[in-house]
């Protein structure tokens, strides 16, 4: 019975990570313009003068000016960004995200099973012949 608490609670640690590890979000390390945040049309990680971080579905180009774009129940508001105000600017990161979000919960999944088919030992009920 104790083999099988533990085992559990590795189970348990192991979906747990996979969960929180399926919303995690890739930021490209390098910093971009509001332009090319703009042809991108990705998501977008804005560092302000502030020192505040925000995060838009996607930067549009209005009236000659840059506006982000983010969901807030059910409806998109759109932000003004001036480029006096904005320190940095990184679009998101397709490729890693990919991976991150679906290659280590398969390897996690892959720890799982082979944690329960080393803990599962098979007796067919016979000595032998």
């Amino acid at each position: 019975m104790k083999t099988i608490n533990i085992h559990l609670k590795t189970v348990a640690f192991f979906i747990s990570s996979m969960i929180f590890l399926l919303s995690c979000t890739v930021y490209k390390s390098t910093i971009v313009t509001l332009n090319e945040a703009y042809k991108s049309q990705t998501k977008i990680k804005v560092l302000t003068s502030d020192n505040e971080t925000l995060i838009f579905k996607r930067i549009d180009f209005i009236d000659g000016k840059y506006y982000g774009v983010s969901k807030k129940v059910d409806q998109l508001e759109a932000a003004p960004l001036d480029n006096n105000n904005v320190n940095s600017i990184r679009i998101l990161n397709k490729t890693a995200s990919t991976v991150l979000n679906v290659g280590v919960p398969l390897i996690i999944a892959g720890g799982i099973i082979w944690i329960a088919a080393e803990s599962i030992t098979i007796d067919p009920g016979f000595d032998g012949i």
